[in-house]
């Protein structure tokens, strides 16, 4: 959501309970504010929020709004139990009561979610930005992040509920619990036999192959696309499944650059098998994934849609190693966690990382060395006191007799090659610094 500046506290705000009750509130605004609504809090009420959607919302638009809303009042699918000892948490901001403004429908009331005991699921894509939050990340947490949102999501499908727009940014987990919470659940899908609602918004980069240039016309598939795609990401360090390399110079033309575009060719480098276009990134940690999950990686990311993997199939292969009875992960002799029988992917990483600063060290070494010495070459070409390799060569040639038409042509030929020369290591020491 987009920050605003807070505006003056509302009146004339009532909340109107399933069962009928109703209660007359001040709501307060807290400067969040998105594409549909505002985002307020209750006088009073600390574990509930409040979203206004904006005044300038269309008529018909709002009573779409508010026919979405009833359903759902009525409709809460169930959740994923939670341990005893695990206090307030919000796994869906489901709305739980109406809110009218001057009598007349403006909005929802859901349970607030704690900020300060959650981070969104975005930052576990970058190591330094969850240490950042305080929060360590290791292959065991991640796993069982992957296994809470799969289960989350399978409810929602048990219930004919879609998230469709399904992205880290949307997600949040707790930190100590490791329970994902669901935002924006008025812009779910809903395509029960009672009630049908459409889900306009969409990301690109988390868009099922046969919906681009389209509209989603089964939520269910975009939801599997969408979640593996954040289960990859969360499993290998960020990388996204359609992020590569071109498998050779003559398939560059074969690559798009931007990731909507990988998508639709289905150009996916991380398969059991390889793929004839494109390569998996350098860094990628994906064969140190077990086959069960790749195996499902496979399904999600191939040309048939028809054989991706459900929200269900994740949890059931997710299941066995977020499981800590299961023993299904181990400890390296470096204290990470891996899959049992395959190499510790944090170790193979680091291996990786630091080959690369190896190399880039041993690389530049060898630049600025080099850049020495040419340097003392353009010096003393231009006192006069050396020579460069070129006028080295030229002085090597037999002194046999040439017309001046000729000579003054090797002169120009000479003078050209040495002036291209000093100019190409001016811009290699430009481009060091």
């Amino acid at each position: 959501m987009a920050s605003t500046q807070p505006s003056t506290s509302l009146n004339n705000i009532r909340l109107v309970w399933p069962g009928g009750r109703s209660e007359q509130v001040i709501l307060n605004s807290i400067g969040k504010s998105g594409g549909a609504g505002e985002v307020f809090e209750i006088a009073g009420k600390p574990d509930y929020v409040a979203k206004l959607y904006h005044q300038e919302t269309r008529k018909q638009q709002l009573i779409q709004y508010e026919s979405k809303i009833r359903w759902m009042l009525s409709n809460k699918p169930d959740l994923p139990e939670i341990p005893e000892g695990h206090s307030r948490i919000v796994q869906l901001a489901w709305p739980v009561a109406m809110v009218q403004k001057n009598s007349r429908f403006a909005g929802f009331v859901m349970e607030k979610i704690d900020f300060d005991r959650t981070l969104e699921l975005d930052y576990l894509l970058t190591r330094k930005q969850a240490e950042a939050e305080g929060f360590e990340v290791d292959f065991g947490k991640l796993v069982a992040v992957c296994y809470n949102l799969a289960t989350l999501i399978d409810c929602l499908h048990n219930k004919k509920i879609a998230v469709v727009d399904l992205k880290p940014i949307n997600l949040k987990i707790y930190k100590s619990e490791l329970f994902v919470s669901i935002l924006d659940c008025d812009g779910f899908q809903i395509y029960s036999g009672s009630f049908v609602s459409e889900a306009p918004q969409i990301t690109p980069e988390y868009l099922a192959p046969e919906f681009h240039d389209k509209a989603v016309t089964n939520p269910e598939a975009q939801d599997h696309f969408a979640l593996a795609t954040i289960i990859f990401r969360l499993l290998n360090y960020g990388i996204h499944p359609f992020t590569g390399v071109a498998a050779s110079s003559q398939h560059h033309h074969l690559i798009p650059q931007e990731l909507a575009g990988r998508i639709r060719h289905g150009l996916y480098p991380y398969g059991r098998k390889q793929h004839k276009h494109v390569r998996s990134a350098p860094a990628s940690v994906h064969e140190c994934l077990p086959d069960s999950i790749r195996e499902l990686f496979d399904r999600s990311f191939s040309s048939d849609s028809g054989s991706r993997a459900t929200a269900h199939e994740w949890v059931e292969v997710l299941g066995r190693y977020a499981s800590r009875s299961a023993a299904q992960m181990v400890v390296c002799e470096d204290g990470h966690l891996h899959f049992v029988g395959m190499s510790c992917p944090t170790c193979y990483r680091d291996s990786l990382i630091s080959g690369h600063v190896a190399r880039r060290k041993r690389f530049i070494n060898q630049i600025r060395a080099t850049q020495a010495r040419a340097f003392k070459q353009v010096k003393n070409t231009i006192r006069g006191t050396n020579v460069s390799p070129f006028q080295a060569a030229l002085a090597q040639q037999p002194l046999n007799p040439l017309p001046v038409r000729q000579i003054q042509g090797t002169i120009r030929n000479a003078v050209s090659i040495e002036i291209i020369w000093i100019l190409g290591l001016i811009i290699s020491f430009w481009w060091m610094k």
